[in-house]
């Protein structure tokens, strides 16, 4: 088994890009990991202009992290993966309220 989980993260940049792309980063990894924490290492020790809400209740009731995890819809704070694994990371909503990246609009935000 690998030592690292590969994570192919959805970037788009409405004010510089032309078009959304996947960006893919290799995260060294000893034992599994959710997403949510694993986008804070990317963001902390690879790429800091990385969008994406790192909040975390940890009971899957605020939705600040739902995300596409692997073309589906999950919890970033409780989705876990393995050391060998390789995830897409993706916006829950897109492109309807997108922001930035993995950033998009809350249901009440305006």
């Amino acid at each position: 088994m690998s030592d690292e989980i590969i994570a192919k993260v959805f970037r788009y940049n409405p004010e510089k890009d032309r078009e959304p792309h996947y960006e893919e980063y290799r995260i060294g990894a000893e034992e599994e990991v959710s997403v949510l924490a694993l986008l804070n290492r990317i963001h902390n020790e690879i790429d800091q202009t990385l969008s994406f809400r790192s909040y975390c209740c940890g009971l899957q009731m605020c939705g600040s992290c739902l995300m596409r995890i692997d073309h589906r819809k999950k919890f970033a704070c409780i989705t876990l993966v393995k050391p060998g694994e390789t995830v897409t990371i993706e916006p829950a909503v897109y492109p309807d309220g997108h922001i930035k990246d993995l950033v998009v609009k809350m249901k009440d935000q305006e």
